[in-house]
C-alpha cells in the first residue's frame, strides 16, 4: 500500500508539472510558430490552417506519440476521441456558458461552413477507420492523405484559421520556438508516464485512461485559450481553433500508431464513444450553421446538452 500512495504521489506530480508545461508551451509554441513563420513570409491563411491547428493539436500528436512508442495503441484512441469530445462538450459548451451570462449574441460568418463540412466528414473517416483497422499502415496513408487534401482545400478557398498575432520585432525567435516546443515535449512525457502509472496500478482501461488523463491533460490549453477568447467576446476564433484542432487529431494523432507499427491485444469497443462524438460533433456543426444565418444569444440548453454529453461519454468509456 505504501508503494501505491508511492506510485499515486509521483503520478499528480507528473500530471501537474506536465500539464502545467504542457499549458504554457503551448501557448508559446502557437505564439513563436506564427510570429516565425510570418517573418519568414508566409502567408496569414496557410499559417493559420496549418501553423496554428498544428500547434493546438502538438500536445496530443506528442502524448500519442509516446503511448504509441509503448505499444498502448488503444490509449491513442482514447487521447483522440477524448480530446475531440472534450474540445466540443467542454470547451465550446464553456464557450456558450460565459457567452449566455454575459448576454451576447452567437454569429458565424458564413465562410465557416466548408470547414463544418469538412469536420463532419473528417469524424465519419475516423469512425470508419476505428471499425476496420485503425493500427494499419494503409488506414494511417489515408488519414495523412485526407489531411493533405483538407490543407490544399483551406490553402485554396483561403478558410484557414485567421491568425491572431501581430508582426513583431522580437528576437531569437528559431531559439525561442525550438524551448517551447522541448518545454512541450517534456510535459507531454510527463502526462503519458501519469497515464501509464494509472494504467498499471489502478488497472483502468486503456482506452478511459486514453480519454481521461491524456486527452484532458492536452486539452487544458484549449480550454484556458478558449476561455480568455470568450470573454473578450472572440468567439469565432474557438470555433476555428476548435475545428481545426479536431480534423487535426482526427487525420494526424490518429495516424500515428499505424506509422510507428504499434500492435495492441485484444478488441476494445469504442463504438458507443464514437456515436457519442458524432452526435456532438453535429450539434456542434448544426448550432454555428444556424447561426451563420440568424445571430442570437447564446444559447444555455445547447451548453448544459453539451456538459451532459461529456459526462455520458466518460461513463460510457468506462464502462466500456
Amino acid at each position: 500500500s505504501l508503494r501505491a500512495f508511492e506510485v499515486t504521489t509521483l503520478t499528480f506530480v507528473y500530471i501537474f508539472f506536465g500539464t502545467a508545461f504542457v499549458w504554457k508551451s503551448a501557448q508559446k509554441l502557437e505564439k513563436y510558430s506564427v510570429l516565425s513563420a510570418s517573418k519568414y513570409g508566409m502567408s496569414p491563411f496557410l499559417i493559420g490552417s496549418t501553423v496554428i491547428a498544428f500547434g493546438t493539436s502538438a500536445p496530443e500528436m506528442l502524448t500519442s506519440l509516446f503511448a504509441a512508442l509503448d505499444n498502448k495503441a488503444v490509449m491513442v484512441v482514447g487521447n483522440v476521441i477524448g480530446s475531440n469530445v472534450a474540445n466540443i462538450a467542454l470547451v465550446f459548451g464553456i464557450t456558450l456558458g460565459v457567452l449566455f451570462f454575459k448576454k451576447e449574441e452567437f454569429l458565424a460568418k458564413p465562410e465557416i461552413s466548408l470547414n463544418l463540412i469538412i469536420l463532419i466528414l473528417s469524424t465519419l473517416l475516423i469512425c470508419i477507420i476505428l471499425n476496420f483497422d485503425p493500427f494499419n499502415l494503409y488506414s494511417s496513408i489515408t488519414l495523412l492523405a485526407a489531411l493533405f487534401v483538407v490543407i490544399v482545400i483551406w490553402y485554396k478557398t483561403n478558410t484557414g484559421i485567421e491568425p491572431q498575432f501581430e508582426r513583431s520585432e522580437e528576437k531569437y525567435l528559431l531559439l525561442k520556438l525550438l524551448l517551447s516546443l522541448a518545454f512541450l515535449v517534456i510535459g507531454a512525457w510527463l502526462i503519458t508516464k501519469s497515464a501509464l502509472n494509472i494504467l498499471d496500478t489502478l488497472g483502468l482501461g486503456e482506452l478511459f485512461v486514453g480519454f481521461t488523463v491524456l486527452a484532458i491533460g492536452t486539452s487544458l490549453p484549449e480550454i484556458v485559450a478558449a476561455l480568455a477568447l470568450a470573454s473578450k467576446g472572440r468567439y469565432e476564433a474557438v470555433a476555428g481553433t476548435l475545428i481545426g484542432s479536431n480534423i487535426f487529431n482526427g487525420l494526424f494523432v490518429l495516424a500515428i500508431p499505424g506509422i510507428i507499427g504499434s500492435s495492441y491485444s485484444h478488441n476494445y469497443e469504442w463504438n458507443p464513444s464514437l456515436v457519442l462524438l458524432l452526435f456532438v460533433t453535429v450539434v456542434f456543426c448544426l448550432y454555428i450553421f444556424l447561426r451563420t444565418k440568424t445571430p442570437k444569444r447564446a444559447s444555455l440548453g445547447i451548453c448544459i446538452l453539451l456538459f451532459i454529453s461529456y459526462f455520458l461519454s466518460l461513463l460510457l468509456v468506462y464502462l466500456y
